[in-house]
């Protein structure tokens, strides 16, 4: 499988397109308004607790009070297996920087019993504020790497369950052995250390430690609320958890995130340097290799299959319903073959949309009615294995007689989606359009592709008004930053009968 990654950065976003075998799997976009909250880590203090919802409101110094769950407080180990264990935790008194509570009795503790009003500590964002709600937050803080993840407040190491062959596990497990990991602090072994060698782990390893030591300090200094530790953005998020031995290649537009890549493997993955590549083309990166119109596809409420077959997305405040239809295809048996046929396709392209699209929460897949029992399960198990390569964790179950799915995808953060449109002013909520910030940004995409093939020394761009203003702002310098580059001159014009989305461009000789 040809597996690339593609990085464009421009002064107004930073987007990143996974091909495999040149069609986009997974697309990620951040901007300068909108960063990556997840996985910072606060020193905050409690705002407020609540027994009735087993939940305390801690103040990180966000817009919203940030929201732990008990359970958020007491951990989850279901994720991976653990294979070691150091002596008890030391316990008692408020919660201290994430320390994990005492259970009593077998019985969970209740919030009231663990934080109190006013109480000081360590946070980190598992899920980014949405809508009208608030982060959430656990004291359980994890500081990962690529091939492991710190747990500073556990005690022992762990493997995840994406590593099935035993005999690669029993080779982690003896490298690990050899490592003498610190007995204070707990580890988990990350899918993507298959094959990896003892110098990468030691490597790495060293890194994560010295890295939490530096947090430690910040937050013995640091008065609540505040930010002691910010993840890093979607660049080297991509290098650090994306960039693994099966991609051939990440080629990035932006000299200096070229630098800081290279800077962050030199660290940590030395021997993916020489698949790093910067793009020197004058034709924009995601023109070039033809990503731009597979990304204009993200946003179709209707998605094709080549059977000639397909999907609808509807999403709603409460759930997210896929309807599949058979649409052209007729097969060239029956009926119970087409719709088979057509589910079987569908599952696999629901399982990829989901994860390109980024949508989480209640899920409802509708396929065609089946009247075979194995049909059905053919087509359950050909979504579960689809989803099986998906990080956002998924819980599914079984196809029912009429051929409705119910489930859920973990949802940490707004959906491409919801990041890249805002509410319609031409149908008060009804619909969506793409947001006055986004249509910038796609004209500035369409006058780079223009003015590089034109000959023309102006050129007359009609927009919407607000659009208009949007891109004549000298403050952003967006118009004025394009005439620079092409040493043209590009006029704009205000037209209130245009849409929001209407973009025109003429040349004037």
């Amino acid at each position: 499988m040809n597996r690339e990654i593609f990085i464009n950065v421009s002064q107004h976003d930073k987007r990143v397109a996974i091909l495999e075998n040149k069609k986009i799997e997974e697309f990620y976009v951040e901007r300068p308004d909108s960063v990556n909250l997840l996985g910072n880590i606060y020193k905050g203090r409690v705002d407020s607790v609540l027994p009735g919802m087993g939940a305390a409101f801690v103040n990180i110094g966000l817009e919203k009070n940030g929201f732990l769950y008990v359970s958020d407080v007491t951990g989850d180990t279901s994720g991976y297996e653990m294979f070691s264990d150091a002596s008890s935790l030391p316990v008692g008194g408020p919660i201290e920087a994430g320390a994990r509570p005492e259970k009593k009795s077998g019985k969970a503790p209740s919030i009231s019993d663990l934080l109190k009003k006013g109480d000081e500590v360590l946070v980190q964002i598992v899920k980014e504020p949405i809508s009208t709600k608030g982060a959430r937050l656990t004291t359980h803080v994890s500081i990962p790497g690529r091939f492991l993840v710190l747990m500073p407040f556990e005690n022992h190491i762990g493997l995840s369950k994406r590593i099935e062959n035993r005999a690669e596990r029993d080779r982690i497990r003896k490298i690990l052995t050899e490592l003498k990991l610190p007995k204070e602090l707990g580890f988990i072994v990350r899918t993507a250390a298959e094959g990896v060698s003892l110098k990468d782990f030691q490597r790495e390893s060293r890194y994560l430690i010295n890295l939490w030591n530096n947090i430690k300090a910040r937050a013995r200094r640091a008065k609540p609320p505040q930010l002691v530790h910010q993840e890093y953005d979607l660049i080297l998020r991509v290098a650090r958890d994306m960039f693994t031995n099966d991609v051939v290649k990440l080629e990035v537009d932006s000299k200096g995130d070229f630098k800081r890549i290279s800077h962050f493997l030199r660290i940590l993955a030395p021997q993916l340097r020489a698949r790093l590549k910067f793009h020197f083309d004058r034709l924009p990166i995601f023109a070039k290799f033809e990503i731009e119109s597979q990304i204009d596809k993200i946003y179709d409420r209707t998605v094709q299959l080549k059977s000639g077959g397909y999907l609808i997305f509807d999403q709603t405040e409460s759930l997210l319903a896929i309807d599949v239809n058979s649409g052209k295809f007729v097969g060239k048996r029956n009926l119970e073959d087409t719709a088979f046929r057509t589910n079987m396709e569908a599952a696999e392209e629901v399982a990829r949309q989901l994860k390109l699209r980024d949508l989480g929460g209640i899920i409802i897949i509708d396929f065609i009615d089946m009247e075979y029992g194995e049909h059905r399960k053919s087509v359950f198990k050909t979504l579960e294995k689809q989803l099986e390569s998906d990080k956002a964790k998924s819980k599914i179950l079984s196809i029912s007689p009429i051929g409705l799915v119910e489930m859920t995808r973990q949802r940490v953060r707004k959906s491409i989606e919801g990041k890249s449109y805002q509410t319609c002013p031409y149908c008060c909520g009804r619909g969506l359009v793409k947001s006055i910030p986004t249509v910038a940004i796609e004209l500035m995409r369409k006058l780079e592709n223009a003015l590089g093939d034109s000959r023309a020394r102006e050129t007359f761009v009609t927009l919407n008004p607000e659009v208009a203003t949007h891109v004549s702002d000298p403050s952003r310098s967006m118009i004025k930053h394009i005439e620079k580059r092409f040493r043209k001159t590009v006029r704009v014009i205000e037209d209130p009968n245009m849409k929001i989305e209407d973009i025109k461009i003429e040349d004037r000789k």
